[in-house]
């Protein structure tokens, strides 16, 4: 490690909508990607450049605890409870922040904001004494560190 180099730990983050807290999160994995098209021309053989499109922040978060006082959670995530009778069937797709703290040794922070967040799947793992175990996967617009 270089002279003055320091490392992280990853130990808090919060899954929120509006603004508002929903659940703690651990275990989060961001990957940013987008499509890369090379271009080619002007009578050459050689690449002459390469654009890229289609930016996605894909997100896992892989174990979670809740405050179910605060919401009914699966109802947060799909926007509706269904109903057998139809109530609830809806197209709105509630959109989440996932903030992480990334914590060095020496005390300084980095902020990671992921905006726009959807989940199109709702698992849920529960075994017989062990913890409810959550594993999401979605997809955001945007990263912000800070």
């Amino acid at each position: 490690m270089a002279s003055g180099a320091t490392t992280a730990f990853a130990n808090r983050g919060t899954l929120s909508v509006g603004g508002t807290a929903l659940a703690i999160v651990k275990d989060v994995e961001i990957t940013v990607s987008a499509e890369h098209v090379p271009l080619y021309g002007w009578g050459s053989i050689i690449r002459q450049g390469v654009a890229k499109h289609s930016l996605k922040v894909a997100v896992k978060i892989g174990y979670m605890k809740w405050n179910p006082s605060t919401t009914a959670f699966p109802v947060t995530i799909h926007g509706a409870t269904i109903t057998s009778g139809g109530a609830g069937d809806t197209n709105t797709v509630t959109l989440f922040a996932i903030v992480g703290v990334f914590t060095f040794e020496d005390g300084q922070t980095l902020t990671a904001t992921i905006s726009n967040v959807f989940f199109p799947d709702f698992p849920i793992k529960a075994s017989e004494g062990q913890w409810i175990k959550m594993d999401l996967s979605g997809e955001g617009s945007t990263i912000v560190f800070s």
